[in-house]
């Protein structure tokens, strides 16, 4: 039972490791895509940064 734990605990971290890596991969090219087409002047932008460095900015 203990072994199972100490098992799934190995293979689930560097899962969740890589799935946040990849997300923010994701909003970085979301982020790109829509940075290349023209903005109206009287819209406000949405922010497509992760919302992690979202966070980060604002402190």
């Amino acid at each position: 039972m203990f072994e199972q734990l100490i098992l799934g605990a190995f293979l689930v971290i560097p899962l969740l490791i890589v799935a946040f890596l990849f997300s923010d991969e994701l909003w970085q090219e979301h982020r790109h895509l829509h940075d290349m087409r023209p903005v109206p002047a009287r819209h406000r932008r949405i922010d497509w940064r992760h919302p992690l460095r979202r966070a980060r900015h604002r402190l």
